[in-house]
């Protein structure tokens, strides 16, 4: 009866760890930003995702990256680098609710001021692929 009762716990245990870590590798990391960048911040994301935003393509239930600005900043840009033609930016922040698709010739990209709040981002694609992208914020004009 012992081996059983192992067996089981063992299983149990095991699921609720594999679990655990894919629930938290879905999350968002949040990058805090306060003031002038000194040099630009990249990051590799995913686009796509089984949510349908309605307006803004395929997306992911959670963020795939979390942007705390702390103060007013005057100027910053961000942009989906290697973006296809599907590819597209949500982005929910203080200010609103935004979707940014991408130009004949250009990626997705919102730049301006940036006020001080919680930005999600959300990098989508309309047609419900998914391509990998790098993300990037930078307040050189």
């Amino acid at each position: 009866m012992k081996p059983k009762y192992y067996t089981l716990l063992l299983t149990t245990t095991l699921a609720t760890i594999l679990f655990g870590l894919t629930t938290t590798r879905s999350l968002a990391e949040s990058i805090s930003i306060n003031g002038e960048l000194s040099e630009p911040i990249t990051s590799e994301v995913t686009s796509g995702g089984d949510v349908d935003s309605s307006d803004c393509g395929f997306i992911s239930d959670t963020p795939q990256e979390v942007i705390e600005v702390t103060e007013k900043m005057n100027y910053m840009r961000m942009s989906l680098e290697g973006a296809s033609s599907s590819a597209t930016l949500l982005v929910e922040g203080p200010d609103g609710r935004f979707c940014l698709l991408p130009d004949s010739d250009q990626e997705p990209s919102m730049s301006g001021v940036w006020v001080p709040g919680e930005y999600r981002i959300y990098v989508g694609d309309k047609d419900g692929g998914s391509d990998s992208y790098t993300l990037r914020l930078s307040t050189e004009q």
